[in-house]
């Protein structure tokens, strides 16, 4: 039987993890106690007591310092969650996402997502951040929610002992590896490879092999 946390070891965990870094001890701790209802405390509830501090419609104040925000399936689609969303994650990331991408949760989030991995990909930025999720319930009233978070390295979330999911198309992954697929040209690929020469390189090597597909062909130059 695994061992109750105490609210003071949940929040360490969480703080190791670079998470609920200005929230306050006594305010965390009541959270936990109205979400777990008399429950033992877990990281599930601990999480939840989070998003419950956090705010589950986008970044806010105690989460936008940490980098991370939570949207529940209620915030999803308000425009005024997304906007929120969009200009976080420009300015997070010092990079213009387009509107195409920013009217659609999943589609802003799946952009910004590549855009980290194909920073890590080019060596120059090795140091950039990923962006990973942790999708859960608040236990409360079993509303699903997602926590995003730009971190450099995804240890600290992993040893959470959650379920981590690290964001980047598989089109765009296997672009970044050489493997084009059909119908696999993803808007941050196309924006991404005109500024990187390992992937000219592989384009011209898959041209030159006759297996380039022609959405990539533009991309030739």
């Amino acid at each position: 039987m695994t061992t109750p946390l105490r609210p003071e070891e949940a929040l360490a965990s969480l703080r190791r993890a670079g998470l609920a870094t200005q929230i306050d001890a006594a305010a965390f701790a009541a959270a936990c106690d109205q979400e777990r209802g008399g429950a033992p405390l877990d990281a599930e509830i601990a999480l939840s007591a989070l998003a419950s501090v956090y705010g589950v419609r986008g970044p806010s104040e105690a989460s936008a310092v940490d980098r991370a925000f939570v949207v529940d399936e209620h915030a999803a689609a308000d425009p005024a969650v997304l906007g929120a969303a969009w200009l976080a994650l420009e300015r997070w990331l010092e990079h213009p996402i387009p509107v195409s991408v920013a009217t659609d949760l999943d589609e802003l989030v799946s952009y910004a997502g590549d855009v980290c991995f194909l920073r890590r990909h080019a060596s120059a930025a090795g140091e950039a951040p990923y962006l990973f999720s942790i999708d859960r319930w608040r236990t409360g009233d079993d509303t699903p929610y997602s926590l995003y978070v730009l971190r450099r390295d995804g240890a600290p979330l992993y040893a959470l002992g959650v379920p981590v999911q690290l964001h980047v198309h598989p089109d765009t992954e296997a672009a970044a590896a050489g493997v084009f697929r059909t119908d696999g040209l993803t808007p941050s690929y196309r924006e991404h490879a005109a500024r990187c020469a390992a992937c000219r390189d592989a384009l011209r090597s898959a041209a030159d092999r006759g297996v380039l597909p022609d959405v990539f062909r533009p991309l030739l130059g």
